[in-house]
């Protein structure tokens, strides 16, 4: 007996209705919330603009102790790639940081809350609480503090 058409179209039917449920497989990323709070000592308020190749989030400007955040799907292939200037006042130079690298974070966070400290951001790492991962503005490899 050959198959039926009638029973392939029903199993595909019935795969694309549950795919929703497949949360993390190849087929769907989970949504990824990104937290930035400013933590300047002196309660200076931040200057935040973050983008990626296709989305301009705006400008934003955090008083001492509030955050921004946005929320994004990863695409499939593992190059979602969102960056920020960071800049306040009395400093001369505005810094540039990569706050969600696929490369880098994949699987390291659903909400990613990043601290800005006067010298560092830092990753609050979720699987170790407590154990921050930070980065000095212009470095590429990370500390645990």
């Amino acid at each position: 007996m050959g198959s039926s058409p009638t029973l392939a179209l029903s199993l595909l039917i019935f795969f694309l209705c549950n795919l929703h449920t497949i949360q993390g497989s190849i087929f769907i990323q989970p949504v990824t919330t990104v937290v930035i709070v400013n933590q300047i000592e002196y309660g200076i308020p931040v200057t935040v603009h973050c983008k990626s190749k296709n989305d301009d989030l705006g400008v934003h400007v955090l008083p001492l102790g509030q955050g921004y955040s946005f929320k994004f799907r990863p695409n499939l292939v593992g190059t979602t790639l969102f960056f920020c200037s960071i800049t306040w006042t009395g400093q001369h130079q505005i810094y540039w940081f990569n706050i969600f690298d696929d490369k880098r974070d994949a699987g390291k966070c659903t909400t990613c809350r990043w601290i800005i400290h006067e010298y560092s951001m830092c990753l609050q790492d979720p699987k170790n609480p407590g154990k921050d991962i930070c980065y000095n503005y212009g470095d590429k490899e990370p500390s645990i503090v």
